[in-house]
């Protein structure tokens, strides 16, 4: 294992610089156009005590989290989560829950609060329904939205805060992106839903997932498209990560499977595949700004040299997301 170029010990460290400081990257797996550098907790670092926080998945099944529209008459860009549970459960940015009037993602990741309740901001993937079939409230469907649109949803919500508002998206772009890839794969659906989308795209995404298996202490990786860096994900307990996993790892694959047209000409040219360490050095220097959160913890908007991102930190990082930023290269020995 290799560590990367941003380890440091230093006490004023960003909580980002320090969760990078703590990690490892271990052996690249790679199949077809995806490559994933797994990212794992030194040896040397302890891991965390205590039962933190669970998936929101685990919490919607087991029925200690309910989600629903915020009345019976419903608000695309909200809806309420109530935790009966003891524990603070993650709800994690793009994670979607399908049911209620329309399937819904989380326009950010939030830590709902122990017996607490929360209105969070969401965006809608299923443009063509606007009422209660099956079943009446949310239940999960296992899929984190497509890392190429998060990463502009991440750039809106981040415009949104800055202009002191909530965690508010660009609804327009997302059904534009889902009509495109509709379109693309030639998938008939009734409601224009990224579900379908999905469903037609089952078997190229199972042959991408079956060659990805988490590690030991593994908490994050950083994904590589044909030749181009796109993005790092980082859940801060390995216990936790292990179980978002594949919902993760589908989010990038999708994006693997069906490139924008000319995509892939660009990132065979493009830099960096082999030296990530460039990339994480950017994450660990990049400025973030701060604020509240929704439910627990603080929302972190990062933007630096050649790298942006999102996170939650609550204590420790919760969720990390980053990406490349073309404001400058990430080529190998920059940095």
């Amino acid at each position: 294992m290799h560590p990367p170029a941003s380890a440091s010990t230093a006490p004023d460290l960003s909580p980002i610089a320090e969760l990078l400081g703590r990690l490892a990257l271990a052996p690249r797996q790679t199949h077809k156009a995806l490559t994933l550098w797994p990212l794992v907790l030194r040896e040397d670092v302890p891991l965390a005590e205590g039962p933190g926080y669970v998936p929101l998945a685990r919490a919607l099944e087991d029925g200690s989290v309910q989600i629903d529209e915020l009345d019976e008459r419903g608000s695309v860009p909200l809806v309420r989560v109530r935790n009966r549970g003891s524990l603070d459960v993650l709800f994690l940015f793009g994670e979607e829950i399908r049911g209620a009037k329309q399937n819904r993602i989380a326009n950010a990741s939030f830590l709902v609060p122990a017996r607490g309740e929360l209105v969070i901001d969401v965006s809608c993937v299923e443009q063509g329904r606007w009422g209660r079939r099956g079943r009446i409230d949310f239940a999960p469907s296992g899929e984190i939205f497509s890392q190429r649109m998060r990463k502009k949803m991440a750039q809106r919500v981040a415009e949104s805060r800055r202009r002191g508002g909530r965690f508010e998206a660009n609804q327009m772009e997302v059904w534009q992106e889902i009509g495109e890839r509709l379109a693309q794969t030639h998938t008939a659906s009734a409601t224009d839903s990224y579900e379908d989308y999905v469903r037609s795209r089952r078997a190229d995404l199972s042959d991408l997932l079956a060659a990805f298996r988490p590690l030991g202490r593994q908490v994050g990786f950083l994904a590589v498209a044909g030749d181009r860096i796109v993005g790092l994900e980082a859940i801060g307990r390995p216990e936790v990560f292990a179980e978002q996993f594949e919902g993760l790892v589908r989010s990038y694959a999708v994006d693997a499977i069906d490139p924008p047209l000319g995509e892939r000409a660009r990132e065979r040219r493009a830099a960096g595949a082999d030296s990530p360490e460039a990339f994480l050095a950017a994450l660990g220097r990049a400025p973030a700004e701060r604020a509240r959160s929704l439910g627990l913890g603080d929302d972190l908007r990062i933007e630096g040299e050649g790298v942006a991102g999102c996170a939650l930190v609550a204590g420790e990082v919760i969720h990390l997301t980053a990406f490349p930023s073309p404001a400058a290269s990430l080529a190998p020995g920059e940095g």
